[in-house]
């Protein structure tokens, strides 16, 4: 058995707002991104990871959500190369362009005000045509200490080449 096929089996499938809802409340309760813990996520997310001597990091697979949808959530420690942090991402692995409606009922205006109620500011990057690639959110550490909050969200819209609703393919702690 595979890391991931063991967190699978004890951790059940969340609805895709749900998991969103809960690592907005992991984001929102923490002063510093070095308060990101396994056991952190545990006790907020009540999502129970396992992180084997030596991985890069531990997470773990939904269920199918509808549509072929599922999403990943990951946790990183520390390392030489990156700040700990943890990631949720949408994936679809038949068409990463399908009709996202299965996991978008918390979409990216959602999360968007969700942030910046907590304090975060946020800047766009955009792609060579115009088109919005990734949000990044910042917010200071409270104090100064722990390293200031960096948060990106990838969006896609929730049927490709439409502009009627934004959806969150990706939001990350990382940065």
């Amino acid at each position: 058995m595979t890391t991931h096929e063991a967190e699978t089996a004890s951790n059940p499938t969340l609805s895709a707002e749900e998991i969103g809802k809960r690592l907005l409340a992991l984001i929102e309760g923490l002063k510093s991104r070095d308060e990101i813990s396994l056991d952190r996520i545990r006790e907020v997310m009540h999502i129970s990871l396992k992180l084997e001597p030596g991985a890069l990091g531990a997470g773990f697979p939904s269920g199918d959500l509808g549509g072929g949808w599922r999403y990943v959530f990951d946790y990183f420690p520390e390392s030489p190369s990156s700040s700990k942090g943890v990631k949720l991402t949408f994936v679809n692995a038949v068409d990463r362009f399908a009709d996202m409606t299965a996991v978008c009922s918390l979409d990216f205006d959602y999360y968007d005000k969700s942030l910046k109620r907590m304090g975060f500011v946020s800047a766009p990057t955009h792609g060579p045509i115009g088109q919005l690639e990734d949000m990044h959110y910042v917010k200071a550490a409270a104090n100064q200490v722990g390293g200031d909050f960096v948060i990106s969200i990838v969006p896609q819209n929730v049927v490709a080449g439409s502009a009627t609703q934004l959806c969150v393919k990706s939001i990350s702690t990382l940065g």
